[in-house]
């Protein structure tokens, strides 16, 4: 894993293999609409399942790695 920084200076866990790819430790179910404010982010509507990948602790990030369909890419935790 490498360690960087999003859009808005949050450490990230990001994998070297394709994400897409990698399995989901978890399902989240959105309860607050997010449009995605740049190229690594996703959008997501009230209702809709994000399966988590990345999920750093608390402490470090409110920002998590998930897949939308055939996308990935980070969102925040305060939507799910």
């Amino acid at each position: 894993s490498l360690l960087q920084i999003d859009n808005k200076g949050n450490h990230l866990l990001v994998h070297e293999e394709s994400s897409i790819n990698v399995p989901a430790i978890a399902a989240a179910h959105v309860i607050k609409r997010y449009i995605a404010q740049a190229a690594d982010e996703l959008s997501f509507e009230v209702g809709d399942i994000v399966s988590v990948i990345d999920m750093p602790p608390k402490e470090l990030t409110s920002w998590w790695r998930g897949k939308h369909g055939f996308q990935v890419g980070t969102s925040t935790a305060t939507a799910v």
